[in-house]
């Protein structure tokens, strides 16, 4: 006889699987399980990329999620990470053709759907500098809220989504070129903004754990421009904690 574990890995591999073995249901109700798992897992996708689901229509969705499930079926029972695999399927699926750009706008998409599900954290101030003296400034190292995103793309995908926040949004023209942002979330909800190259340059140099004085070289700033960002980071509550590079996790800074 055949363990309990045995049975819900049949069933499981049938419902994605019509030629798959089953013994635990017949094929005609097997049937009705599959419908409702490529139903949930459409309207899951649907949800989590609804930018994208408008700008191809519901038809070349509801292809492009059956193919997506059959390469990527979901391995939980939440079905929010039924998106997380969807940009990097459609970067494959679309390679080379003229709808390639929808991959970075579904990296968007998800990105603003995985920072949702992260806490917001109490943010320091820029005060939190004052602990180091001038010498040790450059050796210090930020940490982010956790639902901090980071994108950047060759296409205008900020544009493309802020423009589809409204009903009947026009085509946005893919001339216009690259684009970065980020995705964060706020006790009021997900906020996507545009930013501009050097700060996107700055604050991805310091979410992959560079020194100040580390990331202001690889962004190019100068000294006036480095306090703009320094104010963008702490005015928009990116920061959470300041600490010295070396020093064990709450043993210095806030």
């Amino acid at each position: 006889m055949a363990s309990l574990r045995e049975l819900q890995r049949s069933f499981a591999a049938a419902l994605h699987d019509a030629g798959a073995p089953c013994a635990v249901a017949p094929a005609g109700r097997l049937d009705i399980y599959r419908g409702n798992v490529r139903h949930h897992f459409r309207a899951a996708l649907e949800m989590t990329f609804p930018v994208l689901r408008r700008r191809v229509g519901d038809d070349y969705f509801a292809q492009l999620a059956r193919h997506h499930q059959r390469a990527f079926p979901s391995r939980s029972g939440d079905l929010h990470w039924v998106g997380r695999d969807f940009a990097a399927f459609l970067a494959d699926h679309l390679a080379g053709s003229d709808y390639a750009w929808l991959a970075d706008l579904a990296r968007l998409e998800w990105a603003r759907q995985s920072a949702a599900v992260e806490a917001v954290v109490a943010p320091v101030g820029a005060d939190a500098l004052a602990a180091f003296v001038p010498a040790q400034l450059e050796h210090v190292k930020f940490t982010f809220q956790p639902s901090l995103r980071l994108v950047e793309s060759p296409w205008p995908v900020f544009s493309v989504w802020l423009a589809n926040q409204a009903e009947n949004a026009p085509p946005v023209d893919q001339s216009a070129g690259a684009e970065c942002g980020m995705a964060l979330a706020r006790a009021e909800g997900v906020e996507v903004a545009r930013l501009a190259p050097d700060l996107f340059s700055y604050l991805s140099a310091l979410a992959e754990g560079a020194t100040l004085g580390a990331a202001m070289a690889r962004a190019g700033l100068d000294g006036p421009r480095l306090t703009q960002v320094l104010g963008y980071a702490f005015g928009e509550e990116l920061v959470t904690r300041v600490s010295l590079e070396g020093t064990p996790a709450g043993d210095a800074g806030s």
